[in-house]
């Protein structure tokens, strides 16, 4: 074995210790079968380097979390088949977490209380105004089970909930009662609402200063907020937004420089130091990466009161040691994985690159008292600067691996950028903070420092854009679908498509509204690596478009194509060029492939329903056709066919009309598809027509793809010039020849 193994095992054990632990984890998860053979190693190493008590010590341990983890597993599968046959319920339960809401509907992370399911997690929905955490709930309404993500990209929220321990999915129909656990919640509750409220008053709620504010400060980061993202994703600065290892650090530098102006001495001052650090860990939601950075800090600042000179990576390993065993299934989450991963990389990088580019400046060799004021400070600042270039860029090179395996993307150019966006977070975090404890004694102090803070936030913004933009910055390695279509499973009433040209462009052809758009297709299509800069809008519905302010802020957008709108909106403002949908109109999409708006309803023609204003868009691709049909009726079918336009097509994407049929057996002729892709039933009355229907098209040779089994549905075109529609739930896969 050689030396240098050996004294860092010496120097380090528990760090060493905590990484086989985790490597014995994935194993357990990915190879379970070669466990057994990774165990023998693992204890193997652990008696060469650490004796017969570092191996008993690891076997127990390892022998404790790795049967944690499998009992946990176990009682998981029971209690998720338990709760998806329970059906309708009274259930009484407390949020362990503040809800986050969205247009009327709020959810949050609840444990049950009484009967005989009480301490288990359940991801309560429920409606009006969202409660905090440690509200006692009393409602009837029905267990969900957890489901699978049913479009390509979508985080796995099923997994995340698993992870916590949810077994179910309770959505509340009636609230029978609304409460507190007792009075310290309240009080508690009604402090961390005051002191989200006071970082933003007097700013606009929904204004992107007041949403990168209350990002940085307590990690906020809602779905209407996924537009700001994009330009820190791009930069790789996005790890400032969440309340992490640099967050809780600052925090403590922000209590000790106070403290050290107040002339307290250093040991006194450790207490109330960590004090701190735990309160704004409290504060900011006691997030897994706040809580793990605080117990890191409190161990390693507890080395100075024992006269102890503390070490990183052991600290940080004892703190991972402690946590699997408590709580096992944490390791699985993408954020620990991340935070744990970065301090590992930052505690093994930062030596090693330092005596890369150690200077030798001759006046390093200088004695001190050679050296003018000007020196010593400019050598500081040079230090300074220095150590935080190599903390940033080994933390960068330690989350590539991590970020491209669960996020597909990765940003060279955030070793740069995350040292110039430092001192912006340092003074958003500092005047948030100010601003928040001034709120309920001086609202004009409160106000004037949250406008000085927001033009810091402004301009931190502007500069994580300014990097995003440079060449290079960042890049997605996931596989982009090119030259293919990528139709979207989506609830009723809504619907989006998204086209890729073999060159990389992509257009999107309607948005699935602003809910769907935040909640799913905006991850989904930024985990692919695509960027839309058109977008077609089939008709003004809630379900089919979406602001083209919230467009513009998610995507590079530059035009929009669809119906007049009917009210003036902001077009200038939005920077969208907005081209109104003409009859007959071509649009290119690239490479050849082309859209053609078939049917665009008189705009003088007055409608009361938006269906009857649908736009029919088929897309010429290389020989196909394909033709959506949006919500269109038999009312627009008709008028198609009376006009004596030419409809036919190879495959028809389908929806559904709110009070006439679609897809009339006359309009069916003209097409004269190959396939029919249907989406999800609406429980509405046209869907038992629509059932009567689908027994007919099977009787007259129609392929019929249900994107109820399917979900979301791949087209490609192969080499050869065939067309193949894969569903990326049941992974079925259809061939289609000319």
């Amino acid at each position: 074995m050689p030396e240098r193994i050996e004294k860092l095992w010496a120097k380090r054990p528990l760090f060493f210790l905590a990484l086989g632990l985790v490597i014995l984890v994935a194993i357990s998860h990915f190879l379970p079968s070669f466990l057994w053979f990774f165990g023998i190693i693992y204890l193997a190493l652990c008696l060469r380097l650490g004796g017969w008590s570092s191996a008993a010590l690891s076997f127990l341990v390892a022998s404790f979390c790795l049967g944690n983890l499998h009992w946990r597993d176990i009682i998981q599968a029971k209690d998720e088949i338990q709760f998806s046959q329970k059906g309708i319920s009274e259930v009484e339960a407390i949020l362990l977490e503040d809800a986050q809401g969205n247009e009327g509907t709020w959810s949050a992370l609840a444990r049950i209380k009484g009967s005989d399911s009480h301490g288990k997690n359940v991801q309560w929905i429920g409606h009006g105004k969202a409660p905090s955490a440690g509200t006692q709930l009393l409602a009837h309404g029905v267990f969900e089970p957890l489901k699978p993500e049913r479009n390509p990209g979508v985080p796995e929220r099923a997994k995340h909930l698993r992870n916590e321990g949810v077994v179910a999915i309770f959505r509340s129909s009636a609230m029978r009662s609304q409460s507190w656990m007792n009075p310290f919640s309240r009080v508690a509750a009604s402090f961390r609402t005051q002191f989200r409220e006071g970082m933003s008053l007097g700013l606009a709620p929904e204004s992107e200063a007041a949403k990168v504010i209350r990002a940085i400060v307590i990690g906020e980061r809602a779905q209407e907020a996924l537009g700001l993202v994009r330009k820190y994703r791009e930069s790789g600065t996005l790890h400032i937004f969440s309340v992490s290892g640099m967050h809780v650090v600052m925090i403590g530098s922000l209590v000790w420089f106070l403290l050290r102006r107040l002339r307290v001495p250093r040991r006194a001052a450790i207490p109330l130091i960590v004090l701190a650090m735990f309160g704004y860990s409290w504060l900011s939601g006691n997030g897994p990466a706040a809580l793990r950075a605080a117990w890191m800090a409190t161990m390693f600042l507890g080395a100075f009161l024992f006269r102890r000179r503390p070490d990183l990576l052991n600290t940080l390993g004892c703190v991972l040691i402690l946590s699997l065993m408590f709580e096992p299934r944490m390791i699985r989450m993408t954020g620990v994985q991340l935070s744990y991963g970065v301090v590992a990389a930052i505690g093994i990088g930062t030596s090693w690159t330092k005596s890369l580019l150690k200077t030798k400046d001759q006046t390093l060799y200088l004695p001190q008292s050679e050296k003018s004021l000007g020196r010593l400070r400019w050598e500081r600042f040079c230090t300074k600067l220095r150590d935080s270039f190599l903390v940033s860029a080994t933390a960068s090179l330690g989350s590539l691996p991590l970020s491209f395996f669960h996020l597909g993307v990765i940003a060279p150019i955030s070793a740069i950028a995350t040292v110039v966006l430092i001192p912006f977070v340092y003074v958003i975090l500092t005047l948030g903070l100010l601003a928040s404890l001034l709120s309920p004694f001086s609202q004009k102090a409160t106000i004037f420092l949250n406008q000085i803070n927001q033009h810091v936030a402004n301009q931190c913004t502007a500069t994580a854009g300014f990097f995003a933009h440079l060449p290079g910055a960042s890049g997605s390695l996931s596989r982009a679908y090119r030259d293919s279509l990528l139709i979207y499973d989506l609830p009723y009433a809504s619907a989006c498509a998204c086209f890729t040209s073999q060159r990389g462009n992509s257009i999107l052809l309607d948005t699935g509204g602003s809910f769907a758009l935040k909640r799913e297709i905006g991850s989904s299509l930024s985990h692919l690596g695509l960027r839309p800069d058109t977008a077609f809008f089939s008709h003004h519905d809630a379900g089919h478009s979406a602001p083209l302010a919230l467009l513009q802020e998610m995507f590079p957008m530059k035009q929009v194509l669809g119906e007049k709108p009917s009210t003036k909106q902001k077009l200038d403002e939005s920077g969208i060029r907005f081209l109104e949908a003409k009859k007959g109109q071509r649009i290119d999409f690239g490479d050849g492939v082309w859209g053609e708006l078939l049917w665009v309803q008189d705009q003088h023609k007055k409608t009361s329903l938006a269906d009857d204003r649908s736009i029919l868009l088929r897309l010429h691709w290389h020989g196909w056709k394909i033709l959506f049909t949006s919500d269109a009726g038999r009312s627009t079918e008709e008028a198609i066919l009376k006009e004596g336009i030419d409809p036919s097509a190879d495959i028809i994407v389908a929806s559904l009309h709110e009070r006439e049929p679609s897809l009339s057996e006359a309009f069916l002729t003209a097409v004269n598809p190959q396939a029919i892709i249907l989406p999800r039933a609406s429980g509405q009355e046209m869907s038992a027509y629509r059932n009567q229907q689908k027994n007919l098209w099977q009787q007259r040779g129609f392929l019929l793809i249900h994107q109820e089994k399917t979900g979301g549905l791949t087209v490609k075109r192969l080499t050869s010039g065939e067309l193949k529609i894969s569903g990326f739930v049941d992974g079925s896969e259809r061939v289609f020849q000319k």
